[in-house]
């Protein structure tokens, strides 16, 4: 495995502007969006090496004893490879025998949140910036983390902090950008993405990534008007800098992701632009195939949703299983599937007719639930799920209790002995939420 200064192909006596220069143009061979597994690499090698302590660290990595420089090389491809478990191991006993050593603690956070424990991610980065609070690194793992879990004000704070200490590092401006919207502060947003671009004008860094998120900013705010006056801006750009592989690329993406929460008309129209960037890249084509697929699914959701003889949970369930935003570790999507599918659970008698008749009738749609679906049909498997759903209910009031409300006299039904017969009317996720705010149920107490 590559240490950090061949990451970034630079000596081990580069200097900080050295070290900027050559992030700057890998960031610009291998952008966050289409090369995420890279991107990671070259980032995690810059911010070890452009903060003096941590690279002074890094560089003491050969002093230390053989086995325990073993352990820290071994876990870091572990982390890498994928192999979370062994990476936490690895890089726990590190830990052990060098407890303020940050560089493998920074490390050790990461594999915590890929390994989906978010708390204890938390509170090593919370140490690290407690610890070295000039580090831009770490502040901006605590903000990531912070997002991981759903508090975005955290996070925003996070970011902006992070950024104070070094404007120059993209995933902060993509970072806080991605909490903007994920709250619809649309402006700010906005705004975040403007001071990129003349930090990146001044700086001479390239500022494509941010250029991409204005279209996705006037997507998501509904201003369809400058996302066509962007859309053609972006084609230009492209065409002048010879930037149309990846600028098509981005546009591929991002058509998928609008797709998914809806937005037909606006995803057709990005799809198109990046078909018109690279007409014969077989991998847009795909992604366009995909899309019109997408739609037609949609089409189906809509269908079963209209027809009185299913029951509309059905509908609302995968209707919310397409937003989801692909990101296995989003604690926000787990935990509102989770709901989802205990409504399911509890009721599982009275919904096996309904999945029976959607297995036989819309089987795209069955497909996309199959797993579940098919454990729900099963009667052997009953008294299994109701277990398997009470832990879960444990775990996820655990990690994110906001989004538990009943009282505790009321949270016994979500994980009963005998399955659950509703006594009252009900209240479907579009519904107007029955405690009077005004919102569609599913954004106010079913959230």
């Amino acid at each position: 495995m590559k240490d950090y200064y061949s990451t970034l192909n630079v000596a081990k006596s580069a200097t900080t502007a050295e070290i900027k220069k050559a992030y700057f143009s890998l960031v610009r061979s291998f952008p966050p969006e289409r090369h995420p597994a890279e991107f990671m690499k070259i980032r995690e090698a810059y911010e070890v090496l452009i903060d003096e302590n941590t690279r002074r660290q890094y560089d003491s990595v050969e002093a230390m004893p053989e086995v325990v420089r073993l352990y820290f090389r071994e876990g870091q491809a572990a982390l890498h490879g994928g192999d979370t478990e062994r990476a936490i191991q690895l890089l726990e006993r590190v830990v052990k025998a060098y407890p303020r050593f940050s560089v493998v603690n920074s490390l050790l956070g990461e594999a915590y949140l890929k390994n989906e424990n978010s708390g204890k991610a938390i509170r090593v980065f919370e140490e690290l910036v407690a610890r070295e609070q000039s580090n831009a690194g770490f502040a901006r793992q605590l903000a990531q983390a912070y997002a991981m879990r759903g508090w975005h004000r955290k996070a925003i704070d996070g970011f902006q902090r992070a950024l104070s200490l070094d404007e120059d590092n993209i995933s902060l401006w993509l970072g806080l950008i991605d909490c903007y919207l994920a709250v619809k502060e649309f402006d700010s947003a906005r705004e975040t993405v403007m001071k990129g671009l003349e930090v990146s004008n001044r700086k001479g860094w390239d500022n494509l990534e941010l250029y991409y998120h204005v279209v996705q900013i006037d997507i998501f705010s509904g201003d369809h008007g400058a996302m066509q006056k962007h859309l053609e801006e972006m084609k230009i750009k492209a065409l002048a800098k010879e930037e149309k592989a990846h600028v098509a690329w981005f546009l591929a993406r991002l058509a998928q992701k609008i797709q998914n929460i809806g937005l037909h008309e606006e995803s057709a129209a990005t799809i198109e632009t990046a078909l018109a960037l690279q007409p014969e890249d077989t991998e847009i084509r795909e992604i366009k195939k995909k899309l019109d697929a997408h739609h037609g699914i949609l089409r189906q959701i809509k269908e079963l949703a209209e027809d009185p003889t299913f029951d509309s949970d059905l509908a609302e369930m995968l209707e919310a299983e397409l937003e989801f935003c692909g990101n296995r570790y989003c604690l926000d999507c787990q935990t509102t599937q989770f709901f989802m599918e205990m409504h399911i659970i509890i009721e599982i008698s009275s919904y096996r007719k309904h999945i029976l008749r959607l297995k036989n009738s819309y089987p795209e749609l069955y497909n996309l639930k199959q797993e579940f679906f098919s454990n729900v049909l099963n009667p052997k498997k009953e008294h299994y799920l109701l277990e398997l759903y009470k832990r879960k209910y444990d775990k996820f009031k655990k990690l994110c209790p906001e989004r538990f409300k009943l009282p505790e006299k009321d949270a016994e039904d979500y994980y009963p002995a005998e399955p659950y017969r509703r006594t009252g009317p009900k209240v479907g996720r579009n519904d107007p939420c029955p405690c009077g705010s005004g919102k569609k149920h599913k954004k106010c107490c079913g959230a």
